[in-house]
């Protein structure tokens, strides 16, 4: 019998799983020196054992800290630098506007620095002799501290001339379930429009909106105190509903409104008091990079403290109009138009909310001619509401 032939030794495992061992530990090593050399990487080992260079580390933390500003909306010109010889040796002041959020600037730095492995370890609130509010962070790796930045928020001062012309914004909601609403669309007046989903002619609305180019706020039934007495609506988010329910529920309203600029509370007096159906819906926020616009907070409402956890902007209409827009005559919705345009000039933006109906629809031209507004910019929704940073 012929001898068979012996493999060579090359062509053993033994010699195979070597070779492969070392090119997976010369991929790691090399994978190793490339996370080691990146700005998170660097951060990493400054934060876990004090290694690398400190002017290094501090610059990768000033840099973040000042694209979470950038992000939230702060001018580069509104931070002042100092260096000290104290620890931290680099301190920050920086001013935000009367309509900037100082929760939003707080968030987008923590978000920022911490996604570069940083920390925030300690931040603390004060008010000052005028009436502004100051939030001081101290930010760093691991436990040193590379900055302390101090985020002072100035009041709008009633009365005081605004650098710019006054600007304000109409949001017209309570249209009814029924194709006739949408010739609301055609009153030319810039304005944006609340529409409540899941109704039998809430798709037609959408589409008519986005058709007359009508910036659309999805106005989310949400369940009130006394619910079903109480009710909002087909589609409306309860208190009962799983986190995976809601988030359903949710994705197919938006899927119905199409392009929104922000979600309004229809209602939810008792959701918006519920922590869970708040952060159910605000990851999906989140996510979506939209904003809540919160009409008539409940007192209990967890909504304006979670939005600063979870990174949502959240914003509230500066007048409501409702039973004004129902009255037999207009004399007391010209009245409370009349201290809505004051209130603009003083503040410099405003954002009203309108209840339609077709008294409004023919009183609105005659509000908004230029004579009335004497100088009041009518702008879009946007121009006026606190927009999420993009992080």
């Amino acid at each position: 019998m012929p001898k068979r032939k012996s493999k060579p030794s090359w062509l053993s495992p033994r010699p195979i799983l070597l070779l492969a061992g070392a090119a997976l530990l010369l991929f790691a090593a090399g994978e190793g020196w490339r996370v080691v050399r990146s700005d998170s990487g660097r951060v990493l080992l400054a934060a876990r054992f004090g290694l690398g260079d400190p002017a290094r580390v501090t610059q990768i933390v000033g840099r973040e800290a000042r694209a979470g500003l950038s992000a939230a909306g702060v001018a580069p010109d509104s931070i002042q630098e100092r260096m000290t010889e104290a620890t931290p040796r680099v301190r920050w002041r920086v001013g935000l506007k009367p309509e900037a959020s100082l929760l939003q600037a707080n968030y987008a730095i923590s978000h920022r620095v911490e996604e570069q492995g940083g920390t925030v370890m300690s931040g603390r609130e004060r008010s000052g002799a005028h009436g502004e509010t100051a939030v001081t962070l101290l930010v760093g790796v691991g436990h040193h501290a590379t900055h302390e930045i101090t985020l002072v928020h100035m009041p709008r001062v009633e009365g005081a001339a605004p650098s710019e012309p006054a600007k304000l914004a109409l949001l017209l909601y309570g249209f009814a379930d029924d194709g006739a609403s949408a010739a609301a669309f055609d009153v030319p007046v810039p304005f944006a429009v609340a529409i409540a989903p899941g109704m039998k002619h809430s798709a037609e609305l959408f589409h008519a909106a986005h058709r007359k180019d009508r910036e659309v706020v999805l106005h989310l039934p949400l369940e009130p105190i006394n619910y079903p007495q109480v009710n909002p609506g087909p589609g409306t988010v309860l208190v009962t509903m799983n986190d995976a329910r809601i988030t359903g529920l949710v994705r197919r309203h938006f899927d119905q409104a199409g392009s929104v600029v922000a979600v309004a509370n229809l209602m939810g007096s008792l959701a918006t008091q519920d922590m869970s159906v708040m952060t159910s819906l605000y990851h999906e926020l989140a996510r979506r990079h939209t904003a809540f616009l919160h009409v008539d907070p409940a007192a209990g409402s967890v909504c304006k403290r979670l939005s600063a956890e979870l990174g949502v902007m959240y914003d509230t209409p500066d007048v409501v109009l409702d039973a004004e827009t129902r009255g037999p005559t207009t004399k007391l919705l010209d009245a409370r138009w009349s201290a809505a345009l004051k209130q603009a000039r003083a503040r410099g933006n405003l954002l009203v909310m309108i209840r339609v109906s077709p008294q409004v629809l023919a009183w609105l031209p005659k509000a908004t001619t230029a004579k009335r507004l004497d100088g009041i910019g009518l702008v879009p929704l946007t121009a006026v509401l606190k927009r999420p940073a993009t992080l």
